[in-house]
């Protein structure tokens, strides 16, 4: 009889426990439904007939209406269950925007609701739409807050002067100096083209521009003297020294440029130590160092102050390591010792390693021997394809090419831009649409 007793015990106290676990849980079952289809209309900013459905309490509370909104316990008196359940053609249905809701949810709610509408306690709801924008904010890399500045009569005669070529040629090689969009005062200044004829005194206008947002310098004569013209330009969000002889002493002189997002520092000789220089620029996310002398131990530790940069160091076509002939003996007279042979080296051979350890179309490891290589003529065009794949791979026709697709010109052997992939499909299936896949080819 006790036996008995203990098992009918046992079976109520399951049951118990099942039916506890089978109660509508409102964070997992009704928050995603709130928040996508009611909080957007009936939430804290201007809610739709006074009626606010982001708390519990402004829920009961209710809104214009007389109706109860909300009777714990009580779905058929409650407005909220009366109007999901409309038909789709009802003037008074909610959601009024978009689908009605499914039957499930319906369901859900109607059971939520019977079971005591059970809200977590200060729990407050948003919409989905103002959750994703929060998300995304969190998520967002912080920004310099850049503030123009009234322009002044030296900043204008200073982009005037620029813009004439004086000291640097006639007005047709004269440095490209702007507005850097519509409606504002930020100036973007490039110096590139006609970058060989272009030295430290021929920037000393650029002090006057304190408007002055994004600067080339790449492919000028460039020193230390002529970035102490730009230091104080603290608008300064994007940098490019590439293709300069700007040293580590050099980037001492703009230590101060703290709103720089973005620097070009390729094929400068800048090192490991002049890196040093840009430990307090806090927004300086992108940092260009291929065929500098900055080395990865290097970029680690900038890392290590600034945690959200990319140092871009490139791809290096690795070498084989020489190899060594076995030793062998020669045989031994009679009387005399042996005499090893000298040893043997065999030339280095250049071994081509891919720019990518993933497969782009896969995604699993790359195999070494199924690579896409793509020819250029010089190191300029290598490293703009590097910072830009996507921007120039409508003009790869296939692998091994004997044009470079940036100039046109004939190829260099040595300058290759090297794609890994795990096997001949994903290979084969690149070589067909390499603009569908390029994007995801990352070092």
């Amino acid at each position: 009889m006790r036996k008995t007793i203990a098992i009918i015990l046992s079976v109520g106290a399951f049951a118990l426990d099942g039916w506890a676990e089978d109660k509508v849980d409102f964070v997992k079952s009704i928050q995603s439904i709130f928040e996508a289809r009611c909080v957007e209309c009936h939430g804290l900013k201007k809610p739709k007939g006074e009626l606010r459905m982001d708390t519990l309490e402004a829920t009961l509370k209710g809104g214009e209406s007389e109706e109860p909104v909300l009777v714990p316990g009580k779905s058929a008196e409650s407005g909220i269950y009366k109007h999901i359940s409309l038909p789709a053609d009802h003037d008074d249905i909610m959601p009024s925007k978009g689908d009605p809701l499914t039957k499930e949810q319906i369901e859900t709610i109607k059971k939520w609701i019977d079971e005591g509408a059970n809200w977590p306690e200060g729990l407050v709801l948003i919409s989905a739409k103002d959750r994703a924008a929060a998300k995304a904010a969190a998520n967002r890399l912080p920004e310099p807050k850049i503030k123009e500045a009234p322009v002044s009569d030296a900043e204008k005669a200073a982009i005037a002067k620029l813009s004439s070529g004086e000291g640097i040629g006639d007005k047709s090689s004269a440095p490209l100096v702007m507005a850097l969009a519509q409606n504002t005062k930020l100036i973007y200044a490039n110096f590139r083209l006609v970058g060989k004829n272009v030295n430290d005194d021929n920037i000393v206008p650029l002090a006057d521009i304190t408007n002055l947002s994004e600067l080339d310098l790449a492919n000028t004569k460039i020193t230390a003297k002529g970035l102490g013209y730009i230091k104080g330009n603290t608008n300064l969000t994007k940098l490019s020294l590439a293709n300069t002889s700007v040293d580590d002493a050099a980037l001492k002189q703009i230590e101060g440029l703290t709103n720089l997002m973005s620097l070009n520092l390729y094929n400068t000789k800048v090192t490991d130590a002049g890196l040093a220089s840009l430990k307090d620029m806090k927004f300086l996310y992108k940092l260009y160092a291929w065929q500098s002398g900055v080395t990865e131990k290097g970029a680690a530790e900038l890392k290590k102050a600034l945690p959200n940069i990319d140092v871009n160091l490139g791809f290096k076509l690795a070498k084989v390591e020489p190899k060594k002939e076995e030793k062998k003996e020669a045989p031994k007279p009679k009387k005399e010792e042996p005499k090893p042979e000298k040893k043997k080296v065999k030339k280095e051979e250049a071994k081509q390693v891919s720019f990518n350890k993933k497969c782009p179309v896969s995604g699993k490891a790359v195999d070494p021997a199924k690579l896409f290589a793509i020819n250029f003529c010089c190191d300029n065009c290598l490293g703009d394809f590097t910072k830009e794949p996507a921007k120039h791979i409508a003009k790869i026709k296939g692998p091994g090419n004997n044009k470079c697709p940036i100039s046109g010109k004939d190829i260099d052997a040595s300058k290759k831009f090297v794609i890994g992939f795990c096997c001949d499909n994903c290979l084969g299936d690149f070589t067909k649409e390499p603009a569908k896949h390029i994007a995801k080819v990352k070092k």
